[in-house]
């Protein structure tokens, strides 16, 4: 395959993306049951356009597992996204809870599969400490060794998306056996923060910890701290309402947000774009849309193609 000129990879100035000719296919489904309460869901994908996409790939508070089964894939870390600080993508990448965006960018062709889950699936799944992830790609073979480094391989050799989806299921099943188990004051204080993000000293106070013993346990079991974790959750009930057409003063207001101003700020420091931008760039989708990787949430805004 081709190579892509990768030196202009954002220009948000522009007006938005015009679709580009091509075809996508895409096939979902949720893991098997005793993974549910850890994994999201399970996509394998393909698509085939004319010309090179790029997307913006937003902070959602969850954990993205990528086996990438074709070449011209890349991926940058960098909270510029006016710099060209791309790497190609490993064969398998976990992207793990992040407070900044990154942006994703294929030659126009890109085959392969996504595994989404909980921060504590990913701790319970993979028995590495969340910190690991933070703002990070991270390749596969780093946390499983040979394991990694094969099983993308295996999916992709395999003739159906139902036998992938199965292969994962006895991979991840089989690792539940001795795999670390989250805490419940940490998966309680996760669902209560996501209900009502403004609520930290509540939240960090019913698990009957200290604070210190709580960030350290967010640290290890989430990837991010609660105030962190606050903050994506807060960034993405505000996407939520921008995307569905509601007026940024009324946003603030409802998100928690000392003002309007406030709001812009935050959503440029974890987007890289400003709400007016977001929502024209969104261009109406609502969360959950084929753009985005996982329902109710928005992970995704696509800048060209």
């Amino acid at each position: 395959m081709g190579s892509v000129d990768v030196i202009d990879v954002v220009d948000l100035r522009g007006a938005p993306p015009a679709p580009a000719s091509g075809n996508r296919s895409a096939r979902r489904r949720r893991p098997a049951v005793p993974l549910r309460p850890l994994v999201i869901n399970y996509t394998g994908f393909q698509t085939e356009f004319t010309a090179p996409r790029r997307r913006l790939e937003l902070p959602t508070g969850c954990v993205t597992l990528v086996f990438n089964f074709s070449e011209g894939l890349w991926v940058t870390r960098t909270e510029d996204l006016g710099t060209t600080g791309l790497r190609p993508a490993p064969r398998a990448m976990i992207s793990g809870p992040r407070t900044v965006p990154a942006i994703g960018v294929h030659a126009g062709v890109v085959y392969g599969m996504e595994v989404n889950m909980t921060p504590q699936g990913c701790y319970r799944l993979f028995g590495v400490p969340m910190w690991h992830f933070e703002d990070a790609h991270v390749d596969l073979e780093e946390v499983l060794g040979a394991q990694g480094r094969y099983l993308a391989e295996r999916l992709q050799a395999l003739g159906s998306w139902a036998e992938r989806f199965a292969l994962l299921d006895e991979v991840l099943c089989a690792r539940l056996a001795y795999a670390p188990a989250p805490t419940p004051e940490v998966c309680g204080a996760l669902s209560r923060l996501w209900t009502d993000s403004r609520s930290l000293t509540r939240v960090s106070a019913a698990t009957g910890w200290s604070a210190r013993t709580v960030r350290a346990r967010f640290r290890e079991q989430v990837g991010l701290s609660p105030k962190a974790m606050a903050r994506v959750f807060r960034l993405q009930h505000a996407l939520r309402m921008l995307a569905a057409g509601t007026a940024a003063a009324q946003v603030a207001a409802a998100c928690g947000y000392h003002d309007q101003a406030h709001l812009s700020r935050e959503v440029k420091a974890m987007t890289g774009l400003p709400p007016s931008q977001f929502v024209r760039l969104r261009g109406g989708l609502a969360p959950g849309s084929v753009l985005d990787r996982m329902p109710g949430r928005i992970s995704s805004v696509l800048l060209s193609g």
